[in-house]
């Protein structure tokens, strides 16, 4: 299934599976400027360093760059979906802990990741908080006050 955007420049409202190839489509190519390849070419990177990694789940791609109306997001937002039996207290080895922790992301990436556990509370309440359009795209953007987006989920 092919995603698709709706004339606001947003997917609809859900959760759609997708793939590299897709989002480096849809999000991934020059518009004013060359910030949203840039980005794309560094979730790729983390995704690769994933894989890599062996850290196995799903990745739930959200925030303005998922809306192409936004020329120049400043970030990607992630959730990171790790698997449910996922052990929190299993110490990690370094290239591991680096590519789940908030900071060490941050500081190697131009990503903002939310690890969660595969079914739980904070998957939930990350998925419901990233499909609200932030207020401040309401304006220049004609968004309508309580505007949501769907979110693009890839498996690693």
């Amino acid at each position: 299934m092919q995603l698709e955007l709706t004339k606001a420049g947003v997917l609809p409202v859900a959760i759609h599976d997708g793939n590299l190839d897709e989002i480096e489509g849809l999000f991934g190519g020059f518009q004013r400027s060359n910030r949203r390849m840039t980005l794309f070419a560094k979730l790729k990177e983390y995704v690769a360093a994933l894989r890599n990694a062996d850290i196995r789940g799903l990745l739930i791609v959200d925030g303005s760059f998922v809306m192409s109306c936004i020329d120049e997001p400043e970030d990607i937002d992630v959730v990171l979906v790790l698997a449910a039996d996922w052990d929190l207290k299993e110490e990690l080895r370094p290239f591991q802990y680096n590519l789940v922790s908030k900071r060490d992301v941050k500081r190697n990436f131009p990503i903002e990741v939310l690890p969660a556990l595969a079914g739980s509370d904070a998957e939930r309440k990350w998925t419901e908080y990233f499909q609200q359009i932030n207020v401040k795209w309401y304006e220049p953007h004609g968004f309508e006050s309580g505007s949501k987006k769907g979110l693009v989920r890839i498996a690693l």
